[in-house]
């Protein structure tokens, strides 16, 4: 779930770099003074605006993609307890020995 977090954030992130770059193109005559002046203001704001797209991919997957699934587990282990299962051996095997 964190890889595909960090590949949707990172995608957006490039996703809005590049449609920023072509707003501030007005800005490319000074481009020399703003890089060498507030370089590490821009990485700063980079990374935290970084951080909190990878923040929100993780909260919006977790939401929407993991709904359901410890409702689901529930289920699953009153079913392996009850004994009228229709699970593998294995799986049940596993879930004795813990």
């Amino acid at each position: 779930m964190f890889a595909n977090a960090v590949f949707v954030a990172t995608l957006i992130f490039l996703a809005l770099g590049i449609w920023l770059s072509g707003e501030l193109r007005f800005l490319t005559p000074w481009r020399s003074l703003i890089v060498h002046s507030y370089a590490r203001a821009v990485i700063a704001y980079c990374l935290l605006l970084f951080v909190n797209i990878l923040g929100l991919t993780i909260w919006m997957e977790r939401k929407f993609f993991l709904r359901d699934a410890g409702r689901k587990l529930k289920h699953l282990e009153q079913e392996i307890h009850s004994g009228h299962n229709e699970l593998s051996e294995e799986i049940t095997a596993q879930f004795d020995e813990e």
